[in-house]
């Protein structure tokens, strides 16, 4: 009778260490899909949690009006359920200290300056030429740069104007800074919300100033429901005569 030969012990035990190192792979991999899955869905809530948070300072900011300097505020979001996710947010007035009108100027149209002079971006804008260092161009006895008169006229039309205008921004612009942050394991995660509002004063945001019109009011046009038909005719078409539903 002849006997099958089985395998050897080492045979054996470099299969099960095959197998041992598939399934660690496998574990591994399951592994980083979970935690990839749970960073993502703390991504998600940490996004959403940012624009609650971003729409309510706005709304703050617009009711409340904005502080001269600039401001810092924090908290968690445990009233929304998520007491882990923190938030801080900055709210930074504009650095307008020591910005000249002309640098205004040469922000806004992308006008060089510099080698003109305190007004030469207001100059260059209004069509008025000098050369480098205030050195007129080489012109003839006589004659003046084109434009030169009425440059000089606009800017100084033209420079308070734009004074007012960096005063404006310094009271009516703010950059808000906010950062949402959660532990993730040992690791502190964050994301970061950066934008810019405008505003008039409190209470002028436009979602708070629009007025509605009241039920039964007249219709877009000045028509009120069961009034005159557009272009005065009736139902039948016909000018100018009353609507037939009227004759008795």
């Amino acid at each position: 009778m002849k006997r099958t030969r089985g395998f050897t012990l080492l045979e054996t035990v470099v299969a099960l260490a095959i197998l041992a190192l598939a399934l660690m792979a496998i574990f591994d991999l399951n592994s980083g899909a979970v935690s990839n899955h749970v960073y993502s869905k703390h991504l998600t809530v940490a996004s959403l949690l940012a624009r609650s948070k971003m729409t309510d300072l706005e709304q703050q900011l617009y009711d409340d009006g904005f502080s001269v300097d600039d401001d810092e505020e924090s908290g968690d979001f445990s009233e929304e359920g998520w007491p882990r996710f923190k938030w801080r947010a900055k709210i930074i007035a504009p650095k307008t200290d020591g910005v000249s009108p002309d640098q205004l100027i040469g922000a806004i149209f992308n006008l060089p300056i510099g080698d003109m002079g305190d007004l030469g971006g207001l100059g260059a804008m209004f069509g008025g030429s000098s050369g480098k260092d205030g050195q007129g161009t080489n012109l003839p006895s006589g004659q003046t740069p084109a434009g030169g008169g009425m440059a000089g006229m606009a800017m100084g039309m033209a420079q308070p104007m734009f004074t007012q205008m960096v005063d404006q921004l310094t009271k009516a612009v703010r950059e808000v800074h906010l950062t949402v942050t959660w532990k993730e394991g040992n690791q502190v995660e964050s994301i970061d919300v950066v934008t810019h509002m405008v505003s008039l004063g409190p209470g002028s945001d436009r979602n708070g100033s629009a007025t509605g019109t009241n039920p039964g009011g007249t219709n877009p046009g000045g028509i009120n429901p069961g009034g005159i038909n557009p272009g005065g005719l009736n139902p039948n078409g016909n000018p100018s005569l009353p609507n037939q539903g009227a004759i008795r």
